[in-house]
């Protein structure tokens, strides 16, 4: 009884937190159309586009999903004309950059609060997804990888639907989200009673050892990679202000973890676009961990002055000097 209590609650909570983006979202995207914003933000992204190996018609949903979340940009995608002509290497490639920048600007006021500065996030975050996205396109291209159409599960969209019809849409769209919410959140809630987060806190063990990441910033890393960046950003927030985690221990974990969160409910959503799960998930973790190692070596090579002005946000600024 507890566990479906739990679930219900979950669900209500999650539900009406992501709605309430959502269905502004989707009115402005709409409002955006009619007034040709929608044109002007294609041709803008249009280089990027094609230097990833997508249509430039993908840019709003990648927009959409930047400024709110997965789930909004899923729905988006789904009214996107010529989407169900993308290629299995195109939708992983589609996939693996929204897992890279989805809610870039909320996250990284999350982890402006627990240490790493806003302006650092967002740029660590967009460059990692274009240059990862740009050696995805690179290595299908040349050696012709899965070429083959993916298979989409998203709802069905009318094509230059009428006012009426796009409503009807939206509705549908929501409703179709609104059972993913309830199935993943069911799913997640009995990962974690099998003890999902000790078991990847097993494996990663190692990794984190190499990247200096402290034990007791590891646990938050394990936490914002099973439950998102918000619940381990949170944590981060708390230890860092607590002084239980070395400010530089808690911007390594947080580069981390803003590069690499969420892995099973974010995961989850995207396999909804047919992109390959291998790819996703194991190459960009190796993607992930590669880029993390390289960044806190050039970073910890800085002068101080420059490394506190570029990574350290303003609390963590004020943090330190009230501390000596």
């Amino acid at each position: 009884m507890q566990f479906f209590k739990k679930v219900a609650n979950d669900i209500f909570v999650v539900s009406f937190e992501l709605f309430k983006i959502m269905i502004p979202t989707l009115l402005l995207v709409k409002i955006a159309e009619i007034y040709g914003l929608v044109a002007v933000l294609t041709n803008v992204f249009a280089p990027i586009m094609t230097m990833m190996g997508l249509p430039a018609e993908m840019a709003l949903a990648i927009t959409t999903t930047m400024l709110t979340n997965p789930y909004a940009g899923i729905i988006v995608l789904a009214s996107t004309p010529g989407i169900e002509n993308l290629t299995v290497a195109q939708t992983t490639i589609l996939a693996s950059f929204i897992l890279f920048t989805h809610s870039v600007i909320i996250e990284a006021a999350i982890s402006r609060q627990a240490g790493l500065s806003a302006g650092a996030t967002i740029i660590i975050r967009v460059l990692s997804g274009i240059l990862f996205c740009t050696l995805l396109n690179s290595v299908f291209s040349t050696f012709e990888l899965l070429g083959q159409i993916a298979v989409l599960n998203l709802p069905e969209m009318s094509s230059a639907p009428t006012l009426q019809q796009w409503i009807a849409d939206q509705i549908k769209g929501l409703i179709f989200i609104q059972i993913v919410i309830v199935i993943l959140i069911t799913f997640l809630e009995i990962l974690r009673l099998i003890g999902i987060e000790k078991i990847i806190r097993i494996c990663l063990s190692p990794f984190l050892k190499m990247l200096n990441i402290g034990q007791s910033a590891s646990t938050i890393v394990v936490v914002g990679l099973t439950l998102g960046l918000g619940f381990g950003g949170g944590l981060m927030i708390k230890d860092v202000k607590q002084g239980l985690v070395a400010p530089r221990s808690a911007v390594g974990a947080l580069i981390f973890i803003n590069l690499f969160h969420s892995l099973i409910e974010d995961t989850t959503i995207l396999l909804l676009i047919g992109p390959s799960l291998f790819t996703i998930l194991v190459i960009r973790g190796l993607f992930v961990f590669a880029l993390t190692f390289l960044l806190i070596k050039i970073f910890n090579n800085l002068p101080i002055n420059a490394y506190n002005r570029f990574l350290f946000s303003r609390p963590i600024h004020n943090l330190i000097k009230n501390q000596n």
